[in-house]
């Protein structure tokens, strides 16, 4: 297998897919229509298609590179529990203490189910905070986390994918886990234009249904040697495919060809700098930035001069994220770190 270039634009697509989310979200969120321009260029829905291809690539290669399930468990643990539970907690007992009545949201079941809830990663169970953002156009606190939810199954299943791919040629085991995923995930679309059930849609957002991304990723690391070789002839029409979506034909090979693009962009194209030396605060805007946007709602700060407040919100959410990354995840971090090394680097 060709060697990964140690210098790529992951840390990069990363952030700019993080800012990407908060961007989307924020004419909603806001309720403020001046935002509605953001989103012509930014949307959330490819974002995370693009997350989870990034994932699948590098998760492949972590499960690879451990030396055993422990290693590799350990590090997936490090990396994503410290700074999740941290704004769970912050939000959960934070929030409450804005409204003026925290001592009866406390004692309230259904704060506790919140807190239960969103501390097992089953976010859609209790979604929002009795007594918070009652006059925000939305009142649920922090809804992108359903995909750390979907990054831990795939986590978990990745094991299992290298144990079949170790009994079945290693080609079969990635197409056929690619085309289940991909019928499941059109079937429930299809079944939305028929009935248009709101549970459809959530079913589909699921693991099998974004399982076709993350594999994409994960194969294009496999035959990484093959994808460098022509990853040029692929890239072609593959962008052909993502901007003529329209068939049924075109709507299968849709994760495979956003995975060229992607990983093209990461792996192929020249380095745009060491990103990494900052740290990954790509996670922090991912995690943060919803429940930011809430409270700047909340307290009216968008009504007059949106832009400027927009700026201050941007600034706000970058602190957060490099807080959380130096406070709280950096220490779990294993010193073999790539963030670690990427910041001595960065220092010399």
């Amino acid at each position: 297998m060709s060697a990964i270039p140690r210098k790529n634009n992951f840390d990069l697509l990363r952030l700019v897919l993080a800012f990407t989310v908060c961007l989307a979200h924020l004419c909603e969120v806001s309720g403020n229509w001046t935002f509605a321009p953001l989103g012509r260029f930014f949307h959330s829905g490819i974002a995370v298609d693009c997350f989870f291809i990034v994932s699948g690539f590098l998760i492949f290669r972590s499960c690879q590179r451990s030396s055993g399930l422990a290693s590799y468990f350990n590090k997936r643990i490090r990396r994503i529990f410290p700074a999740y539970y941290t704004v769970i907690l912050l939000t959960a007992f934070g929030l409450p203490l804005l409204t003026g009545y925290a001592e009866q949201i406390f004692a309230s079941k259904e704060w506790l189910h919140y807190l239960l809830a969103n501390l097992s990663f089953l976010n859609f169970l209790q979604p929002a905070i009795p007594g918070t953002f009652l006059f925000n156009p939305m009142q649920s606190v922090n809804p992108p986390l359903w995909t750390i939810k979907v990054e831990l199954m795939f986590y978990a299943s990745v094991p299992f994918i290298f144990f079949l791919m170790k009994k079945m040629r290693r080609r079969l085991v990635l197409i056929t886990i690619y085309v289940l995923s991909v019928a499941y995930s059109l079937t429930l679309l299809s079944m939305y234009q028929t009935r248009p059930l709101d549970l459809y849609l959530k079913l589909e957002k699921q693991l099998p249904g974004q399982l076709s991304f993350f594999i994409s990723g994960g194969g294009l690391y496999l035959y990484f040697s093959l994808f460098k070789q022509y990853w040029w002839k692929l890239l072609i029409p593959g962008l052909i495919i993502l901007f003529l979506q329209t068939t049924l034909l075109l709507q299968i090979f849709y994760p495979f060809a956003l995975a060229v693009a992607v990983i093209s962009f990461a792996v192929c194209l020249p380095s745009l700098g060491n990103w990494g030396k900052f740290g990954d605060i790509s996670y922090g805007v991912y995690i943060y930035h919803f429940p930011i946007i809430q409270l700047f709602t909340g307290l009216g700060w968008f009504n007059r001069y949106p832009w400027a407040v927009f700026c201050l919100l941007i600034a706000t959410i970058l602190t957060t994220a490099m807080l959380s990354y130096h406070l709280i995840e950096r220490p779990f971090l294993q010193k073999s770190s790539h963030y670690r090394l990427a910041a001595r680097q960065g220092g010399t």
